[in-house]
């Protein structure tokens, strides 16, 4: 059962532990997209040299699960801490 918080109770910043365990939680978010990506595509390229009998496409499909993790990972990470609305450039005001 959980509590729920009147309209005049003051929301309370969140303390340090509880910003540490967000950086812990995008922290294991971001590996975890870095090892999905390696797994993921490592799997494709293995498939492909088994059904086509070649030997190199396991490590161009580990290679570009690395890339297409980091590629993840930069677009949801990239601009940590910043709010769209401020990252969105400005439009100049006509007067």
């Amino acid at each position: 059962m959980t509590q729920q918080r009147g309209p005049d109770l003051p929301i309370k910043p969140k303390s340090d532990a509880a910003a540490k365990s967000d950086g812990m939680n995008e922290g294991i978010t971001v590996l975890a997209y870095l090892i999905s990506g390696v797994a993921v595509y490592g799997l494709l390229g293995w498939l492909g040299d088994r059904f086509l009998h070649t030997s190199f496409l396991l490590p161009i499909g580990i290679v570009l699960g690395a890339a297409a993790g980091i590629y993840v990972i930069i677009r949801r990470f990239g601009q940590l801490g910043v709010n769209p609305s401020e990252a969105a450039p400005k439009k100049p005001i006509d007067e």
